[in-house]
């Protein structure tokens, strides 16, 4: 497989951007390159010439400054199968043959043009793409396709959060999304209801793509890389705070819904669904499932105590005692619904079974089936729950 790394420049302000970078070539970092100090810590999963270089068969490495081809070189060039070259991808003198390529690839490219220069781009390297999916590109094209409009499990959960959020005042709100992925739920929330949103999520794949999506779109939704454990905003900021399947991965949930606490409005609400388990002890085969993926789950009811103001009751089910102060908190075991539209989606994807393996391998689509197919177990026999909670600040 062949690809093409290009490079990050604008037409307009080309000779400005020249100038700014042949100035930081000497002492070329992250930070330099995206104009952003905290870069090293939202990218260190993100770009990296090497973890191409390991995957595709070719790889053709291209930037229009000299000294950031030739650094790139100095630290990849033990890698036989790649090509540096030093040249700008927006030039109608780099050429490939057609068909040539596998994948083209870009980080933070599409920042420095303008939107005409993007199109043109664009459609000058169309031709060089084969049109051949890797599987990288089809699970992003599977979240796009499943991602809140078109899923059903997403906007069956959506329409419950938007009657809960989306009142006749929602012009006025203020909404964060905690585990935000792509966006698509931001978006419809925008664009039909006008409210403002902030997304915020660890993947930083998760978030290029919320950005690639947002271009062209007339509403408020911004995205952000960050951890809700350790990010901070000003009290009183949001008027709603939502999050879908995401805490799972939190081990303090108090410790963050004592955050959330201080975020919110006064009469500001949280929504959240998420995976949980049954009351009492867990299997021990769920257990170690649950270990090896590093979750922490409660029962429907103990993950609700979570928000109690109840010391007593966060002690009894061993939830750290201080007060989040919610008020009308509200938890509900919706697994039922969850394993209907589960059944649903694996029937969908089952249809497509030739042609998946066709595309990909068996291997891949019984990895992606049978895992579908665990957790309808797990969720038969009691041991996995869905759970979804409403709390209000008083």
């Amino acid at each position: 497989m062949a690809a093409i790394a290009a490079p990050e420049v604008g037409q307009q302000e080309r000779e400005i951007q020249k100038s700014y970078w042949n100035d930081q070539t000497a002492a070329l970092n992250l930070e330099a390159i995206t104009l952003d100090s905290e870069a090293s810590d939202l990218d260190k999963e993100d770009r990296s010439g090497g973890a191409l270089a390991e995957k595709a068969g070719e790889l053709v490495a291209v930037d229009f400054i000299e000294g950031v081809i030739k650094k790139n070189e100095s630290i990849n060039g033990h890698h036989k199968n790649v090509k540096f070259m030093f040249a700008d991808v927006t030039s109608p003198d780099l050429t490939f043959l057609p068909e040539s390529v596998d994948l083209i690839f870009s980080n933070w490219l599409l920042m420095y043009l303008s939107d005409e220069e993007e199109q043109k781009t664009k459609m000058r390297y169309d031709h060089h793409h084969r049109h051949r999916l890797s599987k990288m590109q089809w699970w992003i094209q599977h979240f796009v396709d499943y991602q809140p409009v078109s899923s059903s499990m997403a906007a069956a959960r959506q329409r419950t959060s938007f009657n809960y959020v989306c009142e006749p005042e929602a012009r006025e709100k203020v909404l964060l999304d905690v585990g935000c992925g792509i966006g698509g739920g931001d978006f419809y929330m925008a664009e039909k209801y006008g409210v403002h949103v902030v997304g915020i999520d660890l993947s930083v794949n998760m978030i290029s793509l919320a950005f690639e999506r947002a271009i062209g779109l007339k509403c408020a939704v911004e995205f952000e890389v960050a951890d809700c454990t350790v990010k901070t905003y000003p009290e009183g900021t949001f008027d709603v705070i939502y999050s879908r399947d995401t805490i799972l991965h939190i081990q303090d949930k108090p410790a963050l819904f004592r955050s959330f606490y201080k975020w919110l409005k006064p009469g500001g609400r949280v929504l959240i669904s998420d995976y949980c388990k049954k009351a009492g002890p867990a299997s021990e085969e769920f257990a170690g499932y649950i270990k090896q993926r590093g979750y922490d789950l409660h029962d429907v009811e103990a993950y609700g105590q979570c928000f109690s103001n109840d010391s007593a009751t966060l002690q009894f089910h061993n939830i750290d005692a201080q007060r989040c102060r919610f008020q009308r908190v509200i938890a509900e075991d919706r697994t039922e619904q969850f394993m209907k539209v589960l059944r649903k989606e694996l029937d969908t994807v089952e249809k497509e079974r030739v042609s998946f393996i066709q595309e990909f391998s068996e291997q891949d689509y019984n990895d992606i089936v049978g895992g579908w197919k665990a957790k309808l177990i797990r969720s038969s026999s009691g041991e996995q729950r869905w759970g979804l909670f409403f709390a209000k600040k008083i």
